[in-house]
């Protein structure tokens, strides 16, 4: 959406005939600068309905020819698809009785019928055009009696005068006949509910290919909702490209803008205002109209046409179709309330029109006008803004139509809702925030995808970089992957109609990574940027991401590849890849990005500053033998695993000296370097010993002793090759987990003897003719043909001849797998999911010997979500802190993958965190040191921010499980918050069209690097803006502000409050009240540690107050500093309502407590600082003062003032 345009929309959409945003701003269109004579423009009036036709000058047409072919497409739409036809074949289809022979529908009919039928599946009935029945019902009952199909006596084709008064008296029927007599009840008829039950789609029709047939007399179809979209549609399809198409509010785009533009710029009409509405009813009654149906004109009493009022202005690119659904085309009043003409499928009845329920639904589709319409039309019919962005979302993805955009809108605010894709950075924001940081020098290690990645986002976030490959030649192990790459929610898997999402992706990957370490906010950050990073692929270097593959461990077909190229050769997807960016790179970065080859980095250049870890470059040898330092800004490490670590000092030994000997997929490079330079100097390393077995690797029975193979890659298994022993038997679910095949080879199959050379276990792999062409004849030529992987066999004789088994045994193992195969099951493996099948009777087939080989190490050095080198701490806030300037991505990284990586993460991975680490190395050279500078000082800070969500915790594996802790980055890796201890932040952001605010403590120190934590509640008790904290994603950008609070001063060797040293701090926390407390509790311990001896006299007492166990925080961590700091800190925990078992505090905090816990009687160098609901701390105000605690000595966060925000 574009929030200003210099000219004028190309196109406009309105609603047929047609709480809020605090940062929404109206768009602006002035006068249209085009020159005419690029156009063919045709206009009229169908229906009752303007269309105004663009074609490009130069698609060779004139204006006689488009208003030839707009004609005939609407003659024909109205033959076929018109109730208001008596002869339409709809209408023959609606005279049909029960028993009748099944009508056979004409293509366009059948298009059009089917298109409704998936919709009113995939809205879950709200489109649903078998609500005729009850239409008729009104129609029937109206001033003027008809049948709901009109005969050419009283309804000729073009009277559309006749038309508007029948459809104007059905509407009165149905204020009339839908609603109680009682004005206060809404309450729907007997007989409307009756005919409810009969109007929907599964009670009225079968449709069975290109036939339909009725379930009842009664059913009737309406398909006025979804028809107007098809004939925009079907008049595009007609036309030469390019050219736009409008008719009552639909429109679609088809070729490029005949200015050169990528895009054509369509207007959303602004809906009237309920007081607009309310006065033009007056007017129009005023100037005669007889009611309760009104028409209202265009423009208002005081001339001002609606037409220059914008709600949005769209873009459309080729293909993309708008339509727009909205309540006020007809305005019907009743008993002082207004209705609109929309009837509810659901309830069957009009829409009240109020300030509150949908006022205007727009949605743009791609490919399809009449699924925009269908899709608009469901939407405003909810009624409800929230209901209707939670059915239009999941059309994003997994719809071959996919939804590009949507624009919700209710009068009340205004409240509009966007559509949002999770986890996207707006483009401005993102542009705004990079703008503020000085260039940096960027060092990346490593010509890989992450290593590419890395380079190619630094360079875009403003750096200079160096990537030094220490080969000949770039991209590593990236470009030799063949099985793709995954992701969820992607234009590929839109088109194909693949339903997929989050949870499955992420349980997939936590279950192929069971035994290891999956960190759940890496893997979090992998499926939220997943689709984003595929989409950076194609759309930045055309890397046509077209075909999908469902490899084993996954629960949907979401690993992408590209198809062949324009004369049929296989197009290796991680080869191609890695040509592409290195091609991009010397010529788009050549200024910005320096390859240099043949350059090994030997270590890091590092030095220590206040016990924080700081890089400041490498030291290189060149090929020539020359060494040298290179100093940079930051480093980034994406040197990949150690898959070919053979020697007895490297890390294979060092790790799994057990797998010392085995074949591997990698190239003799992969030995871990990268891993090593950052264990020097630090760097914690996790799942070392997690180590995968890819369990086909070709053996080559020319070579069979290369312990270098081949890759058999997952999309062969994915387009069904099934697995056999020597006995031709199979022996596990071939699209299983890489751990459980690779096991399953080792367990149940026979070493590979040849002469005198006898191999590791090994298992046949065939394909059916099937099997093949899913694959890919012109791939599977270079495993077959030109490397001699595959034997061809002309049947299962020759198989068997080939395996050397038994030729009954094969075939009875292929027709068990055919007979799973037909029911979708193997009782013997578990199988689920076939592919293709093969058969005893199975001809053409192809045979190929795989074995287990080391293929990935999912261990490695340890990142955050920010790309960040962790190393270990001995603190109790968090194990780690991050390595100063340096970062890794990509195989050299561990705590992704776990015990297992899942298929296609490899190439995932290396992309995601390669431009997460690239970019955010890229900003350790900020203009300004804090976040918030004004705030350190005086507490004015009154700007709002945007801030970039990072990660998403949970604050405790035990307790505490209402709770969760937000991290986001700040705008540079090195800077600080700003902030004093006890200080809170303002947090808001747009959820549903509502602006959400909420105050939180952070929980993170001021002097953290590069990020803020807060700590928040996750049920309803959190507040309205819970709803907005559970909807964001890992990239989602919220608002933040430095606001007032405790401001603690640790300066030093004292502890300063206003002014006023203080020896002894007593906290009380009740529920979330606790996160300020545990900043506090972090610098104090930091204070304590560094102040030593000198810290003598200073102590620090908590008392937790909850009401649940789940509602308790940080446990293990305060007891880590209870037990490190006993002279110095102690806490107390009370729970109202305690579990089984609980040996601490029940119930409220009392005097007793005061007086056992905190510091009585109080002293002069003594502060209680107080946090929980206002009614929490109300109550422990009155309660100490109770106690001899003077005014100064407390401090509340509810009753202290705070700095206002703008």
């Amino acid at each position: 959406m574009s929030s200003d345009v210099r000219t004028s929309p190309d196109g406009e959409t309105r609603t047929s005939r047609i709480v809020g945003s605090v940062d929404f701003h109206f768009p602006v269109a002035s006068p249209s600068e085009e020159p005419a004579e690029i156009f063919k423009i045709v206009s009229g009036v169908r229906c009752q309905m303007p269309f105004k036709v663009k074609v490009a000058s130069s698609a060779g047409i004139d204006e006689q020819g488009i208003l030839e072919t707009v004609s005939q497409v609407f003659d024909e739409v109205e033959s076929t698809l018109s109730n208001w036809n008596p002869d339409s074949e709809i209408n023959v289809v609606n005279k049909m009785k029960v028993g009748d022979p099944a009508h056979k529908m004409s293509p366009m009919l059948r298009e059009v019928v089917l298109g409704a039928k998936e919709m009113v599946k995939k809205t879950n009935c709200a489109f649903d055009p078998s609500i005729a029945p009850l239409i008729d019902y009104y129609h029937s009952r109206a001033l003027f009696k008809s049948s709901s199909n009109p005969t050419n006596e009283n309804c000729k084709k073009n009277d559309e005068s006749r038309i508007e008064k029948e459809v104007i008296n059905v509407w009165k029927e149905l204020l009339k006949a839908g609603y109680s007599s009682n004005p206060m009840d809404t309450r729907i008829s007997k007989r409307v509910k009756k005919l409810l039950e009969l109007s929907t789609w599964s009670s009225a029709f079968s449709v069975h290919k290109e036939f339909i047939s009725k379930k009842h007399d009664e059913a009737c179809l309406d398909l006025s909702g979804i028809a107007k979209g098809y004939t925009v549609d079907e008049i595009a399809r007609r036309l030469p490209t390019s050219c736009m198409v409008e008719w009552g509010g639909d429109v679609k785009v088809v070729g490029k803008h005949p200015l050169g533009k990528n895009v054509w710029s369509v207007g959303v009409r602004k809906p009237r205002t309920l007081y607009e509405l309310q006065e033009g009813v007056k007017r129009v009654k005023e100037e005669g109209q007889q009611g309760p149906v009104y028409t209202l004109y265009s423009s208002d009493k005081d001339g001002k046409n609606e037409s220059d009022e914008y709600l949005a202005i769209i873009d459309l690119k080729d293909g993309d179709a708008i339509a727009t659904s909205g309540d006020c085309e007809k305005v019907i009043e009743k008993d002082g309330k207004l209705y609109s003409h929309i009837i509810n499928p659901k309830l069957g009845r009009l829409l009240e029109i109020n300030s509150e329920t949908l006022a205007q639904a727009v949605v743009v589709c791609k490919g399809s006008c009449m699924c925009a319409d269908a899709l608009s039309t469901a939407a405003i019919s909810l009624e409800d803004p929230t209901k209707a962005r939670e059915l239009l979302e999941p059309f994003r993805t997994a719809f071959r139509y996919p939804v590009n955009d949507f624009l919700l809108f209710s009068r009340d605010g205004p409240r509009i809702i966007r559509l949002q894709v999770p986890g996207l950075e707006p483009k401005e924001i993102r542009e705004k925030r990079l703008q503020s940081h000085e260039p940096a020098k960027v060092i990346v290690l490593g010509s890989g995808l992450a290593g590419m990645s890395a380079a190619i986002a630094a360079a875009d976030a403003g750096a200079k970089v160096i990537l030094l490959e220490k080969e000949e030649k770039t991209g590593g192990n990236s470009a030799k992957a063949t099985s793709g790459i995954n992701g969820w929610a992607t234009e590929t898997q839109a088109e194909q109609g693949v339903c997929d999402d989050e949870r499955l992706f992420e349980r997939d990957t936590h279950r192929s990574g069971l035994g290891g370490t999956t960190n759940p906010s890496l893997v979090r950050t992998l499926s939220i940027q997943s689709a984003p990073a595929g989409h950076w692929l194609m759309h930045r270097f055309n890397i046509p991401l077209k075909v999908l593959s469902q490899l084993g461990g996954h629960a949907a077909k979401r690993t992408h590849r590209a198809p062949p190229d324009d004369q049929g050769r296989p197009v290796p997807i991680g080869f191609f890849i890695m040509k592409t960016m290195r091609l991009v790179i010397e010529g788009e970065y050549s200024d910005k990005i320096e390859i240099r080859c043949g350059s090994k980095v030997l270590r890091l250049l590092s030095s220590d500053e206040n016990d924080c870890k700081i890089v400041h470059g490498v030291v290189v040898e060149h090929k020539n033998g020359n060494r040298y330092e290179e100093y940079g800004d930051s480093v980034v490490v994406c040197t990949g695993g150690f898959g070919c670590s053979q020697s007895p000092d490297g890390l294979m030994a060092r790790f799994r000296s057990d797998l010392l000997g085995f074949a591997t997929t990698n190239g003799n490079f992969a030995q871990g370097e990268g891993v090593s330079i950052c264990e020097e100097l630090g760097a914690e390393l996790i799942d070392m010993d997690k180590v995968q077995l890819h369990p086909t690797g070709f053996i080559n029975p020319k070579d069979p002793q290369n312990p270098t193979k081949i890759l058999a890659p997952e999309a062969i298994r994915g387009s069904g090759g099934i697995l056999v022993n020597s006995s031709g038997k199979r022996f596990v679910n071939e699209l299983d987990l890489r751990s459980i095949v690779s096991k399953a080879i080792l367990t149940h199959c026979d070493r590979y003897v040849s002469g005198t050379y006898t191999g590791p276990p090994f298992a046949f792999c065939i394909l059916s003719k099937e099997s093949q062409e899913l694959f890919g004849f012109p791939t599977l030529g270079f495993y077959k043909d030109k490397m001699g992987l595959f034997e061809e066999c002309q049947d299962i004789s020759a198989v068997a001849n080939l395996i050397g088994c038994k030729e009954e045994v094969l075939i009875e193992t292929l027709r068990s797998y055919s007979n799973a195969s037909k029911i979708g099951n193997c009782p013997q493996t578990n199988k689920s999911i076939f592919p293709a099948d093969i058969s005893p009777e199975s001809t053409d087939l192809i045979v190929g010997r795989i074995t287990p080989s080391i293929h990935y190490t999912m261990g490695g050095v340890n990142i955050n979500p920010a790309g960040e080198v962790q190393h270990t701490l001995t603190g109790h806030f968090g194990r780690h802190r991050h390595i100063r300037n340096l970062y890794a991505a990509g195989e050299c990284t561990g705590g992704v993958h776990g015990g297992n990586r899942l298929a296609g993460n490899s190439l995932l991975e290396c992309c995601v965190f390669g431009r997460i680490a690239g970019e955010r190395a890229a900003t350790v050279k900020q203009s300004e040191q804090c976040m918030f500078p004004q705030a350190k000082i005086d507490g004015s800070e009154t700007h709002w921010k945007p801030v970039v969500l990072r990660e998403v915790r949970n604050t405790d594996a035990v307790f505490g499980k209402n709770t969760i802790e937000a991290r986001f980055n700040l705008y540079g890796a090195l800077q600080h918050s700003g902030l004093d201890v006890g200080q809170f932040v303002g947090l808001r952001g747009e959820c549903d069209g509502e602006t959400l605010q909420g105050y939180f403590s952070p929980i993170t120190r001021p002097d953290d690097e590069g990020v803020i934590g807060i700590l928040a509640r996750k049920d309803e008790k959190g507040g309205p803006i819970t709803k907005l904290l559970n909807h964001i994603r890992p990239g989602s950008v919220l608002y933040m502000c430095a606001m007032g609070g405790l401001r603690l001063r640790f300066e030093g060797n004292s502890i300063k409050y206003r002014g006023r040293e203080i020896k002894r701090i007593g906290l009380l926390a009740g529920g979330t009240g606790i996160a300020p407390m545990i900043q506090i509790i972090r610098a104090f311990s930091d204070f304590v540690r560094k102040a030593g001896p000198k810290a003598n006299g200073y102590k620090m007492n908590l008392i937790f107050a909850a009401e649940g166990e789940h509602d308790v925080s940080y446990m293990k961590v305060l007891n880590d500093v209870k037990q490190d700091f006993p002279t110095y800190f102690s806490y107390y925990i009370k729970l109202n309502s305690p579990p089984l078992g609980w040996t601490e505090g029940v119930g409220f905090i009392e005097t007793r407590d005061i007086k056992a816990r905190m510091f009585h009687p109080a002293e002069a160098h003594d502060l209680c600082v107080l946090c929980g609901p206002p009614v929490f701390e109300r109550s422990m105000i009155k309660l100490l003062n109770k106690n001899g605690f003077e005014e100064n000595q407390i401090f509340s966060f509810s009753t202290m003032d705070r700095v206002s925000a703008k």
